[in-house]
């Protein structure tokens, strides 16, 4: 840590990622985003990067809770009839994703996928929009339980992973990107918007995050 103007500023990523400052936020693992079955998968879109994140964030997952990391699990949803969607974001949508209406409110789509779901008493913040703080109450809840450093995994990289990942930094949150556990439909997308995070937030692997928890619990135990 190194003091500047009377504040005490994390230097490393083995500061930020100490896990009594940490929760993972994990963005939009939904039927409907991520599954052979779901509204994405039929419209024909490249599923493959979803497929191969599914299994990597549920360890991730995993791992947080091993640690002690508090886990808030973000749900997009949409309204029944549009009730949600203004103009604007109908254009948005389609152009990201030409399917009908997904993630509709209480449907299987909407539902977070198995393999991540949240156990009793984890957070579930529903959004409407791209980023998991528009309109929502995650500032609130991640300042409620004292965090300061927020951990991105989930889907769609260029789009609500890049959209809440950079909002927690717009929001006085140091930001950690787990780039083994996001994904998009685009991959040329995703390495763009990889490369882009790269250059102005912290972005690193699992192993990275796994390997300073579990020193801080050799630490702890010590």
């Amino acid at each position: 840590m190194r003091e500047v103007h009377g504040k005490l500023v994390c230097e490393t990523l083995e500061e930020v990622l100490q896990p009594e400052r940490c929760a993972v936020v994990v963005i939009d693992m939904q039927n409907d985003l991520v599954k052979p079955g779901g509204k994405v998968a039929e419209a024909g879109l490249d599923m493959s990067g979803m497929y191969r994140i599914t299994p990597l964030c549920a360890k991730f997952i995993e791992e947080a809770r091993a640690a002690g990391v508090p886990v808030v699990h973000i749900q997009t949803t949409t309204l029944p009839n549009g009730a949600s969607d203004s103009p604007s974001w109908i254009r948005a949508k389609g152009a990201m994703v030409r399917t009908e209406d997904f993630c509709i409110d209480g449907s299987w789509g909407a539902q977070i996928i198995e393999e991540c779901a949240p156990l009793p008493g984890e957070v579930v913040v529903t959004k409407h929009r791209s980023s998991g703080f528009r309109g929502t109450e995650l500032d609130m809840i991640l300042r409620s339980l004292g965090v300061e450093t927020v951990v991105v995994i989930g889907e769609q990289t260029p789009g609500c992973v890049e959209a809440t990942f950079r909002d927690a930094a717009y929001h006085d949150y140091y930001n950690v990107l787990v780039e083994d556990c996001v994904a998009a439909f685009d991959p040329e997308q995703h390495e763009a918007s990889l490369l882009v995070q790269r250059r102005r937030h912290d972005v690193c692997t699992s192993r990275q995050v796994f390997d300073i928890w579990a020193r801080d619990r050799a630490l702890t135990s010590a």
